[in-house]
């Protein structure tokens, strides 16, 4: 109770550092973060084409082929036929980070969202990673290619609220972390129950601080 009190007194420079560890954070992000952005290719899985129109036992196949593709899409060898082919200078792994294969639930859609700094890398990566992958799975051509991926118009990241919470939150845990190692360090003596504490003995009287002598 005494550290919750201790707390409670010093709750307007706990206000005061919330507010300076989101200001801080929120510039830091503004100026120091390198906004990102996605672009997003689309492909059908089906296994067999007939004609431009997938038939049934392709419908029923791509389904079942959806998920094993998602996980193949990222492997070494489309990635590298990638970092070939837009000549990247970054590592496979740096790639790999880059990409994000999702297959929407009971669809046979693969969305290859690419992450970047650069929008125009963005599009290219997804487009390329698209390519590269009807080239090496089974039953599957550029003609499955449903949404080639497109510049962003809009930046995706930071977020900035994000940052701004986290801020405020580091500012307000710093600030309660001095104000406790302060409290558990300080071995003064305030009130009769710290003396009653710190020497086992009771006390038999309090002397107050501003006492006017009687003549």
């Amino acid at each position: 109770m005494n550290l919750l009190y201790r707390l409670l007194d010093k709750k307007h420079y706990i206000v005061l550092c919330l507010m300076a560890g989101a200001v801080v954070f929120n510039a830091f992000a503004f100026f120091c973060v390198p906004p990102t952005y996605q672009s997003t290719a689309m492909l059908y899985v089906v296994s067999s084409m007939d004609d431009s129109v997938p038939d049934q036992t392709g419908l029923d196949m791509g389904e079942i082929l959806a998920k094993d593709y998602e996980e193949m899409i990222c492997g070494d060898q489309i990635l590298e036929e990638v970092q070939d082919a837009l000549q990247l200078d970054i590592s496979i792994d740096a790639l790999r980070n880059m990409i994000a294969v999702e297959n929407p639930e009971n669809t046979r859609i693969l969305n290859i969202t690419v992450i970047s700094t650069d929008r125009e890398e963005a599009m290219d990566i997804a487009n390329q990673v698209a390519v590269a992958a009807t080239g090496h799975l089974s039953g599957m051509s550029t003609d499955n290619i449903a949404q080639y991926a497109k510049p962003a118009e809009e930046k995706t990241g930071p977020n900035y609220m994000i940052y701004t919470l986290i801020g405020a939150m580091i500012g307000t845990l710093l600030f309660c972390d001095c104000v406790i190692i302060r409290y558990l360090r300080d071995d003064s003596i305030y009130t009769a129950d710290d003396m009653e504490k710190a020497f086992d003995s009771v006390t038999l009287t309090v002397i107050p601080e501003n006492v006017s002598l009687l003549k």
